[in-house]
């Protein structure tokens, strides 16, 4: 599930439900996708319907507005250019995606499940996808970075891998650290040569990418309830899930920059209606220094989050899209900027048509016991020697 937001157009995803709204006219479109083309069956994934099965669902426009993407949880994945509506390739994935996103020339990069990357050209719509690399885990994110000579990903076994781009098989560095599995990776606006990671752990941390080395870490959770994380534990039980935390995964992770010194980054966890805030100033040469802003509450547990022209902060939850806006100083909602309320009426609709399904099982691992199964094998072979 997913929106995106470019200049006054706004698209929201559900499964294989797509709408595009003007803000400015206030007018809503259906967007009909395309038959898949595919001659396997695609309605069932490791046994389980699809549609109950819990894929990310992606749609995204380019930086420069030209093109949109949509991806849906039936490994389709289809390009269009903005201005006029047309479909330009209509492809389908190997493997169900984690993660879908623009590179800054307009091709499409593509993380899956069963942990490769693959990248797709939009000038070349007919070709196939790339093969760029693969992990032994199951990626969460990828990102080309800005200057286009690095590709770096994050995978559930806490790992980030940083390769050279195109040329992939020659990995320059990994940044380790992150105790649980990396939920979202992005560059720090004001100084690219810095990453930003967050993971499962509830840290947020900032990494000299070309070298793996750590630069800052914070723990988010210092600022959670206990019963938000008493919350998230049903969560998990719900789930049938051994798992017991102490501690909130981070789930989104926005970066938006203040001046050329100075970037604003974003946070928020699971099972958590607060979004945190912190200034982050420095460079890789000088060190990064960071301040908490403030701790904003939110209506509604945050589905999806986005920054749209550095001053304007977007999230999407049951109840629709919710606007603030922000400067050096305040961050506020927006309740006069835009009309939101068909908007919002036809997001209602797409969520009614949605089976909810957890990504929990997903990403946290299973915990096998398999002594106990071992000694009452043990115990019925001995009994059966001396019955013998």
């Amino acid at each position: 599930m997913s929106f995106s937001v470019y200049d006054r157009e706004v698209t929201l995803c559900s499964g294989d439900n797509v709408i595009t709204c003007n803000i400015d006219d206030d007018t809503v479109k259906e967007l009909i996708l395309p038959d898949l083309k595919s001659t396997k069956d695609t309605t069932h994934h490791n046994k389980l319907d699809i549609d109950l099965y819990h894929t990310i669902t992606n749609v995204s426009y380019s930086n420069d507005g030209e093109y949109f993407l949509v991806c849906t949880n039936r490994k389709q994945l289809c390009l269009y250019r903005r201005k006029n509506g047309e479909l330009t390739a209509n492809r389908t994935l190997t493997r169900a995606a984690s993660k879908v996103r623009f590179t800054p020339n307009n091709d499409v990069v593509v993380a899956d499940k069963s942990g490769d990357a693959y990248l797709y050209s939009s000038s070349k719509p007919e070709e196939e996808g790339i093969a760029l690399l693969g992990h032994l885990s199951m990626l969460l994110d990828v990102m080309v970075t800005t200057d286009q000579k690095y590709i770096v990903t994050a995978d559930r076994d806490e790992k980030i891998r940083v390769s050279m781009y195109p040329n992939c098989y020659n990995i320059l560095s990994y940044c380790l650290g992150h105790e649980k599995f990396v939920t979202n990776i992005q560059e720090l606006p004001h100084d690219k040569n810095i990453l930003v990671s967050s993971g499962g752990d509830g840290c947020v941390k900032f990494w000299d990418y070309k070298t793996g080395k750590e630069l800052l870490s914070i723990d988010v959770n210092e600022n959670v309830k206990q019963k938000d994380v008493e919350g998230f534990n049903r969560c998990l039980e719900d789930c049938e899930l051994d798992e017991s935390v102490t501690i909130l995964p981070l789930k989104h992770l926005v970066v938006s920059k203040i001046d050329d010194s100075t970037s604003l980054v974003m946070t928020t966890l699971f099972s958590c209606k607060r979004l945190f805030l912190y200034n982050v100033s420095g460079s890789v040469k000088t060190g990064v220094t960071l301040n908490q802003r403030q701790a904003v509450e939110l209506q509604d547990d945050p589905l999806e989050c986005l920054v749209q022209n550095n001053s304007a902060f977007w999230t999407l939850s049951d109840g629709g899209l919710s606007i603030y806006k922000f400067d050096d100083q305040r961050f506020e909602k927006d309740e006069t900027s835009c009309r939101l309320e068909r908007i919002n009426e036809s997001w209602k609709t797409l969520r009614n048509h949605l089976k909810k399904h957890s990504l929990f099982p997903i990403l946290y691992k299973r915990k096998f016991d398999n002594v106990q199964d071992y000694q009452e094998r043990k115990k019925t072979r001995l009994l059966s020697k001396v019955s013998g």
